[in-house]
């Protein structure tokens, strides 16, 4: 209609969020479902935060992937990490250029697929994060030898069930002020990682179930290629 927004005029953002409660109102005005269009909206937002997956994910591949601490796990800087206010306020960009001024690529999009089934509403949310792994004495060459202190103990100490959750934490604040550090120039990672977080929901029955899949793609390493599901 008149009233919608000019793609070519309205953020990416903006104009994502807005067809995307559209379409919420739409299935949920499909016979047979009973379902609040506000309640589906809000509840596909909080599914919908890249930083919050990406972190999850970054948790799972720190504690299965970093030994004792010989080796450090890093997102591929990415547009939305030159943006510290997102780790705060999330971007659920739809798509966009692969590049930008700074010289950095954009995240892989979001991929939300909804549709109806036995009167239910289902959905089924990827986010597809690029991680790398380090060695600990490359990173520390490239001057983050103090920023990676106490990188060795907190590792050992999240390997340990009772301590997990306070040093996960403090991992995860080291491997952003890394990230963030003016001494990060992209160094080139030991191992590429590709890692999904796919989520499916019954917004119906209020159940769901989240996935982390992990690969070596072949294209970004030389050698070999090998799968993990978590």
């Amino acid at each position: 209609g008149s009233d919608r927004p000019d793609a070519r005029s309205t953020p990416v953002d903006s104009y994502f969020l807005q067809t995307l409660r559209e379409i919420c109102g739409h299935m949920c005005d499909m016979d047979g479902v009973d379902a609040d269009p506000m309640a589906l909206y809000g509840g596909l937002l909080l599914r919908l935060s890249r930083s919050v997956s990406e972190r999850d994910a970054l948790e799972v591949v720190t504690r299965w992937c970093c030994g004792k601490g010989e080796l450090v796990a890093l997102p591929l800087k990415r547009r939305h990490h030159h943006n510290t206010d997102n780790y705060h306020r999330d971007p659920s960009s739809a798509s966009a250029s692969t590049s930008t001024a700074n010289g950095s690529k954009l995240a892989v999009p979001i991929d939300l697929e909804l549709y109806v089934e036995s009167g239910n509403v289902h959905a089924k949310v990827t986010m597809a994060h690029e991680l790398g792994v380090y060695r600990r004495t490359d990173l520390e060459a490239h001057g983050l030898k103090r920023e990676l202190s106490a990188w060795v103990a907190l590792v050992l100490v999240s390997q340990t069930p009772s301590d997990q959750v306070s040093a996960a934490k403090k991992l995860d604040k080291m491997q952003y002020e890394m990230l963030a550090s003016n001494k990060f120039t992209h160094p080139k990672p030991w191992i590429f990682m590709d890692v999904d977080v796919v989520e499916r929901i019954n917004f119906g029955t209020g159940s769901s179930v989240r996935m982390l899949h992990l690969s070596v793609p072949e294209d970004k390493n030389s050698g070999y290629v090998k799968k993990w599901d978590y």
